[in-house]
């Protein structure tokens, strides 16, 4: 490209990427070249260090180097292929790596290569194998980036390798470090004992030694954290001037919901409806994050504190992340209300032109009580002359920086009160970093009568047994769920599809029952209407992808089998199985595991099966795979956690707090000039928008 490459320089004019490959690298958020330096190694490959074949043990993770002895394929079940190519070391010791249904891997791993791989070796039939290793072919070409030295692993996407972007990383650090501005105030780094950023960005991508990455690591999680810190302060110290709703007056509304429902509140709840309408009465705005496990009892606390607002003459809002989740919440939000007088209306991407017009005219005049509706709306023309609370459900999906846009819908005067809840619950260690600028709330408690379900750890050899109790369950009048991780086969994979498996299963083991697919790739008509047949009972297996992980309530639903659940977090595999056991009726769960999956998944797929508490599962999650990856969040476009994990980092995390605030009181807008870089980084977070969450 023309000119000197720099922070903010397009990813497309970076040397080698083009249109095609800058398409690429923004399925990862890569959309420039600090974006690209942001895009930090899942890990690194000792490769500075060799394991000789013949010392390798089961479970323990190693890096070997050896020449390719013979590449072959065979066909195994169900059509699917195994792909197995053996390695010899120099020592004589032999190694089989396999893949499945990678037959173009075949073309690339010829014998007589020699190949560098990485991976946790298992015993089978008497011999080493490593299931899908990383490798790297040791040509004459092979140079100082990809072995020799600790390697960086990335994230990829569809059209990216990892030779390709390890190159395009390091050619682009050299000329960006050479003018890279500090963030971090001197003194401060001092304190801290951390290194430079230009160090920092060279130490976690292509490190000397495993203290350097420590250290750039280090420097780079204080970094994130702190502009967190600093950005939840400085939006709390906003909101705290903010004048909101004063409601002193109680209604008949909640007290008529309430002596009307067949059960009584949990304690839970009411502590958490007491904090919550002392900041509808307090004169200031609520910003208040709801949290609490599946089952908890949030909407009926949401749909509460909407009625106090509604019965003092106000509008009440209600946002969810899908249209599955939107018309789940219209439909038992307007089957409690309705009886009251209460008029609720919903309104989401597959709502009629005609029937939309009409609700907006409505709202736009007052005569809509309560609007629910999918995060689009904030999109779209919508007003509500007199909002006084927005709920927002599935927070981690709305985004942080997205939250002011509620007050959007306002025609002017005082802002709405804002309930942002969390259907993933959320560790306390992450909440109360990553949502700083709101107040927490705590649903701590379960209603009676929910019984957890019973979950089964299964080889997926012995799925006819799991269908065969499925079956008899669904003979009974139950209803029930087969999840598979992705909609259709992708070459090169071994996932099962849902596509296919449907049409094998309702041909096959379940052509006695009505079965219906339900994805993410279905018009929102569709599945709206699918939804509705599977609540009414007139389906009796619901064939679907992760798109059922929310938004779908029937208790009449008691069984599941998921497919392939080392493929999900342990978060998501907890949203996933409380779709079940939402009745009184006994549940079961079954997890599908295929006998390739490594210990690790194991261990991790066992501790989900063991456990019902959803915070332990997400501190778990977080401790694993990191805040992002549990949460399903990307964080571009923000201060965020690319690195940090709240759990892992609690002492950087109290370093930071306290940092934070003696920043503030010494410079309370940062406009030292020393502050100036750090000023611009909250600046940005505080503005810019970010892009929808990945997949």
């Amino acid at each position: 490209m023309k000119g000197a490459v720099v922070w903010d320089t397009p990813a497309q004019y970076l040397r080698g990427v083009g249109p095609v490959r800058a398409r690429a690298l923004a399925r990862l958020g890569i959309a420039t070249a600090g974006d690209l330096l942001q895009h930090y190694p899942r890990r690194w490959f000792d490769r500075s260090s060799l394991s000789s074949i013949r010392s390798c043990q089961p479970g323990h993770e190693v890096t070997v180097e050896g020449e390719v002895l013979t590449a072959s394929e065979r066909r195994i079940s169900r059509g699917r292929t195994l792909q197995a190519v053996t390695l010899r070391d120099d020592g004589g010791g032999t190694l089989i790596l396999v893949w499945f249904n990678q037959s173009f891997l075949l073309r690339q791993l010829r014998p007589g290569l020699r190949l560098m791989c990485s991976g946790i070796p298992q015993a089978h039939a008497g011999r080493l194998q490593i299931a899908h290793p990383d490798w790297a072919v040791l040509d004459r070409g092979a140079d100082h980036l990809h072995t020799g030295r600790l390697v960086p692993q990335y994230p990829l996407t569809r059209g990216l390798g990892q030779h390709w972007l390890r190159r395009l990383i390091h050619d682009t650090l050299g000329p960006v470090s050479a003018d890279l501005q500090e963030t971090l105030p001197e003194a401060l780094r001092q304190r801290q004992e951390l290194c430079s950023r230009a160090e920092a960005l060279w130490g976690i991508h292509f490190p000397a030694s495993p203290l350097e990455r420590d250290r750039a690591q280090k420097r780079l999680v204080y970094e994130e954290i702190l502009l967190i810190q600093l950005l939840m302060a400085v939006r709390r110290r906003g909101l705290a001037v903010r004048a909101g709703l004063r409601l002193e007056r109680p209604g008949d509304l909640t007290r008529r919901l309430v002596t009307s429902l067949p059960f009584e509140l949990t304690r839970a709840q009411r502590r958490v409806l007491a904090e919550i309408l002392a900041d509808l009465r307090s004169g200031r705005v609520m910003h208040r994050l709801l949290q609490g496990d599946v089952g908890s009892g949030k909407t009926l606390v949401a749909l509460i504190a909407a009625l106090f607002v509604i019965e003092q003459g106000w509008q009440a809002l209600l946002l969810a992340p899908t249209e599955i989740l939107a018309e789940q919440h219209g439909a038992n939000l307007t089957r409690l209300a309705a009886p009251l007088g209460v008029t609720v209306e919903t309104l989401t991407g597959g709502t009629a032109a005609a029937t939309r017009r009409a609700i907006l005219v409505s709202a736009g005049r007052g005569e809509v009580d309560l609007l629910v509706g999918t995060h689009a709306l904030l999109q779209e023309v919508v007003r509500l002359p007199r909002l006084g609370l927005a709920v927002v459900d599935e927070q981690h999906r709305f985004g942080v920086l997205q939250r002011g846009r509620v007050a959007a819908a306002v025609d002017g005067g005082q802002a709405p009160h804002v309930l942002v809840m969390s259907a993933t619950p959320i560790p306390r260690s992450l909440a109360l970093t990553l949502y700083g600028d709101l107040d927490l709330s705590w649903l701590d408690e379960m209603p009676p009568g929910r019984r957890p379900a019973h979950t089964h750890v299964t080889p997926s050899e012995q799925e006819a047994q799991v269908y065969e109790s499925m079956a008899a369950i669904l003979r009974d009048g139950r209803q029930g769920f087969i999840v598979f991780p992705v909609i259709e086969d992708t070459a090169g994979s071994d996932l099962r599809a849902a596509k296919v498996e449907y049409e094998r299963l309702a041909a096959g083991p379940f052509r006695e029952f009505r079965v219906a697919l339900l994805h993410g790739r279905l018009s929102a008509r569709e599945k709206s209407a699918i939804m509705s047949s599977f609540a009414s009972g007139s389906c009796d297996l619901l064939v679907a992808t992760t798109v059922v992980e929310v938004g779908l309530d029937v208790p009449n639903a008691t069984v599941m089998a998921v497919y392939h659940p080392e493929r999900f977090g342990l978060a998501q595999l907890h949203q996933l199985r409380g779709r079940i056991g939402r009745g009184a009726e006994r549940s079961d769960c079954w997890l599908l595991v295929d006998p390739w999956v490594g210990v690790e998944a194991r261990e991790r797929i066992a501790i989900f099966a063991a456990t019902h508490d959803g915070f332990r599962l997400a501190e778990e999650d977080l401790r694993r795979r990191g805040p992002g990856d549990a949460l399903g969040v990307r964080q571009h476009g923000e201060p965020g956690f690319r690195l940090a994990n709240p759990l892992r980092d609690n002492a950087i995390v109290k370093a930071c707090v306290e940092d934070a605030g003696a920043l503030l009181a010494q410079d309370p807008d940062l406009r030292d000039l020393e502050h100036r870089e750090l000023r611009l980084a909250v600046e940005r977070g505080l503005t810019q928008p970010r892009p929808a969450a990945a997949g």
